[in-house]
């Protein structure tokens, strides 16, 4: 059988952002360090993210010794978003069904991204002082929170499921249309769906539920084009119910670090449940 292992690990900064490819990442409460904890929202508070502006894709980002490059290849701006970047007062934001006393980021983050977007934005960061809760049916003893990912803290993939769907579509399939946090190796499709606990070092995951996808996998990472034959090919081989999946969403159970060529060990495993 072959050996399972992690391929690649990515995260997002900034919500519906650029990503940044690791060789290693920490693995934190709320998922791994560095992802998703700041979010751009709008007057109201509501999250903004490429389902509704997918023109987002124009900001890339870069890793720095302390923080990371914003760039927008539209107009070329560059900005450094410093680790220690900061904080303004508490904003109330909105994230699909929860609620959450963000921070608002100083340094004219809001003012800058507002003015390129030509949309009154602000970007906010999530803080321990007020955590983002998950259902409680997928909290671990040790986790009980999550970043301002769409739901829960880690989203894995196979190399095996893109390939499946690319047989499908009958063309290559960026990776990051998925969002992934990692990606997994050595496996057959879809199979991450029964992983109901994995080890990775001394990093252990529980394998909360398999991942409903939208229209957000239409739009093209880097161009923020659209293609809709993505998300028709993938209803064809994953639609169960009335929900098309691709993934498998973690909670951390015990924390360390993963790194790229760490071997998985599946530690419990179970019919996927959708």
């Amino acid at each position: 059988m072959p050996t399972l292992e992690i391929s690649q690990i990515y995260i997002y900064p900034i919500k519906s952002l650029g990503a940044l490819s690791l060789q290693e990442a920490q693995v934190e409460i709320q998922g791994l360090a560095g992802d998703r904890r700041y979010m751009l929202v709008d007057e109201q508070g509501k999250f903004i993210t490429q389902r509704t502006r997918p023109d987002l894709t124009r900001f890339q980002l870069s890793l720095q010794a302390d923080g990371f490059l914003v760039e927008d290849k539209h107009s070329g701006q560059k900005k450094t978003l410093s680790s220690s970047v900061e904080l303004g007062e508490t904003k109330m934001v909105e994230i699909w069904e929860d609620h959450v006393e963000a921070r608002l980021v100083l340094d004219d983050w809001s003012e800058w991204f507002s003015q390129l977007l030509q949309e009154r934005v602000f970007l906010v960061r999530l803080t321990d002082s007020s955590p983002r809760f998950i259902k409680e049916k997928y909290q671990t003893p040790l986790s009980k929170e999550s970043s301002f990912a769409d739901a829960l803290p880690i989203l894995l993939c196979s190399e095996a499921s893109y390939e499946a769907l690319e047989d499908e579509l009958g063309d290559k399939v960026d990776r990051l249309r998925f969002r992934p946090n990692i990606i997994v190796s050595g496996s057959n499709a879809f199979e991450e769906d029964t992983w109901k606990q994995i080890q990775a070092g001394n990093v252990e995951l529980f394998g909360a539920k398999p991942c409903a996808r939208c229209q957000l996998v239409t739009v093209h990472p880097q161009q923020g084009t659209i293609q809709k034959e993505v998300l028709t090919a993938l209803s064809h081989i994953r639609k169960i119910g009335n929900k098309v999946y691709f993934g498998q969403q973690f909670v951390p159970n015990l924390l360390g670090k993963i790194a790229v060529g760490d071997q998985i060990m599946v530690q419990i495993q179970q019919d996927a449940v959708y």
